[in-house]
């Protein structure tokens, strides 16, 4: 199934036309929303952060709670039902909704940079991609990003037909690199970490082949925007802020990324939080970067996800990010 034949058929279920629901309720002279997160994942530490750290709050928000919907067209299909009021997860949802006659847009940026690393047991000789031929590459299951960037990689390379890749569910990448019966591992945040725990090294990171991807966006409905653009501007700001503290009190950021994943090892998580700033995937603030944007659709593109063009335009609405990141420049 396609994503815009799936994104169609949730919209459909959360009645996607009905579109009269109110913006937000007051509590406390405070807007109370609801956040609808694809997934729980640590690539959005920065919605979780502003949470905890009050920076919602500061911006007269109350979050009571951010919500896992399952997938990306479900947390936006909530959204423009009027469920909640954003939605975080990759952009490409927003334009699969305008397909469907939806009306989301992207205002800020979350995990920017490809957020994927390779990893293989020391020893394995690898210094460039023709040392992968004859190789296992074991890779999350299609359509995933992680899929998407180790084909195009492979077929960059010209090693199609050369290297075997097998494909498992994903978060079980590692398990068959660590056992011997596959030789490179292709992962995300924080499996990496938790290979490299166990013995495993990074050989190639996609961060620095797309240092500017557009892998997760803050997203919400037109009708937000129209009605209550004040709110938009806020909690933008708070993801702003959000970003700054990451960046420049990195202590802050771990502790609150333990809070929120106390079940992993709070070792595996600080080094993950560590390697994702390092990595600029947590971006500096909150502009989504045409190139950025340019870079995501393409690789969806690729794959096959997107059969047309998405327009940076069409999808992003910078209005928001572009006056904050102004008002705080020198």
């Amino acid at each position: 199934m396609s994503f815009s034949s799936c994104y169609k058929n949730i919209a459909i279920g959360l009645g996607f036309l009905a579109l009269g629901a109110s913006a937000h309720t007051q509590a406390d002279d405070m807007d109370t929303i609801l956040i609808n997160e694809a997934f729980h994942s640590l690539l959005y530490l920065p919605v979780y952060v502003a949470k905890h750290e009050g920076l919602f709050n500061e911006q007269g928000i109350d979050v009571p709670v951010v919500r896992s919907a399952g997938s990306g067209p479900a947390a936006l299909a909530s959204v423009l039902s009027g469920e909640s009021q954003f939605s975080v997860h990759g952009p490409e949802h927003v334009g699969f909704a305008q397909e469907q006659g939806g009306s989301g847009k992207a205002i800020s940026a979350v995990a920017n940079s490809a957020p994927v690393w390779v990893l293989a047991k020391p020893g394995l000789a690898y210094t460039s991609p023709a040392d992968l031929e004859g190789k296992e590459i074991v890779v999350g299951l299609a359509p995933g990003t992680s899929n998407t960037l180790i084909r195009r990689f492979i077929e960059d390379a010209g090693l199609e037909g050369k290297v075997k890749v097998t494909e498992v569910q994903n978060g079980s990448e590692l398990g068959p690199v660590l056992s011997g019966r596959g030789d490179i591992a292709v992962a995300y945040q924080p499996q990496v970490e938790q290979g490299i725990s166990q013995g495993l090294e990074v050989i190639h990171a996609f961060t620095d082949d797309y240092p500017e991807y557009a892998f997760s966006t803050i997203n919400t409905s037109q009708e937000m925007i129209d009605e209550n653009p004040g709110l938009v501007s806020r909690f933008t700001t708070a993801i702003n802020e959000s970003l700054l503290l990451i960046h420049t009190d990195a202590t802050k950021a771990k502790a609150v990324a333990r809070i929120e994943f106390g079940d992993l090892d709070s070792e595996v998580v600080d080094a993950a939080v560590q390697r994702m700033i390092d990595n600029n995937v947590y971006p500096k603030n909150v502009t989504i970067t045409e190139g950025a944007f340019t870079n995501a659709i393409e690789m969806q593109q690729f794959v096959g996800n997107i059969k047309g063009e998405m327009y940076f335009d069409d999808v992003v609405d910078a209005s928001f990010a572009n006056k904050i990141v102004d008002q705080i420049q020198p």
